[in-house]
């Protein structure tokens, strides 16, 4: 016998109950970094502080913006984000008048669904934001930019070791260093166009995370409370120098590899 509760009727909303969405608040908040840079605990403490993302998926992304629009219809694969050179700027405006107009048109769908009130600050949370995003200040010209930016040494290093998604493992330093750099000379370019940028060094946010955070606020007119600085407690400089880890870790790796040529000769 099934004893499960039956759920609760979801209330039937008249037309004019829907949320409205005015010009200023469709203003998305874009959290832009390389893979491995910061970007999910900033965009969780941005989520749990007043800037609502989508978050229906890992890492505080939402699949609308991510896979959906930036992989399948603007990048073409999962695994495009990956790949040198970067999709040059002529390309990514090329589909302004296409999926411009249906981003600006369904992304209030899909973050309603998401539990978004459709009046709070919000914002979009995806490193594919670095490639893309002279298209986002165009479909969104007041957004605001803001930019985590880590050691490019320590991120090609970080990525060195880990499976990323539609790539798997790929060490090639060389590759995932100029990567890095590419996506922050995208940003950095791109900059002075957006309503509001405000940049933070990894590094720093990693060893002074509170007042970090606090100037981040401030630009964003969010108050800092006593919750933040318990989530703060997530933040902290472990992450830092992983360059010189991978470079200890390649230095024991060497004579085990060198050793199985030898056997290998003779």
């Amino acid at each position: 016998m099934n004893n499960r509760p039956k759920p609760k009727a979801m209330p039937f909303l008249e037309h004019h109950q829907l949320p409205r969405i005015e010009a200023q608040q469709q203003a998305p908040v874009l959290i832009a970094g390389m893979h491995n840079s910061g970007t999910s605990i900033l965009a969780e403490i941005l989520h749990k502080n007043g800037v609502f993302l989508g978050n229906n998926m890992s890492h505080y992304e939402s699949y609308f913006f991510s896979v959906f629009i930036n992989d399948r219809l603007i990048m073409g694969s999962d695994e495009s984000w990956a790949k040198l050179p970067l999709m040059s700027i002529e390309e990514v405006m090329s589909y302004k008048d296409t999926v411009g107009p249906f981003i600006a048109k369904h992304w209030i769908a899909d973050y309603l669904q998401c539990g978004y009130d459709g009046g709070s600050m919000w914002g979009i949370k995806d490193p594919r934001l670095c490639v893309l995003l002279p298209l986002y200040l165009d479909i969104f010209p007041g957004a605001k930019v803001v930019h985590i930016r880590r050691n490019p040494d320590d991120v090609a290093a970080s990525l060195c070791r880990r499976k990323k998604h539609g790539v798997g493992k790929l060490n090639d330093f060389d590759h995932w260093k100029q990567l890095t750099l590419e996506y922050t000379d995208r940003v950095i370019e791109y900059s002075a166009k957006a309503s509001a940028y405000f940049e933070l060094d990894y590094e720093t946010f990693c060893t002074q995370s509170e007042p970090v955070t606090q100037s981040l606020f401030e630009f964003l007119d969010t108050p800092f409370t006593g919750e933040t600085k318990d989530l703060l407690s997530k933040v902290t400089p472990s992450k830092i120098g992983s360059y010189e880890k991978y470079q200890k870790g390649a230095e024991k790796r060497f004579p085990a590899i060198a050793r199985r040529l030898i056997e290998k000769i003779r």
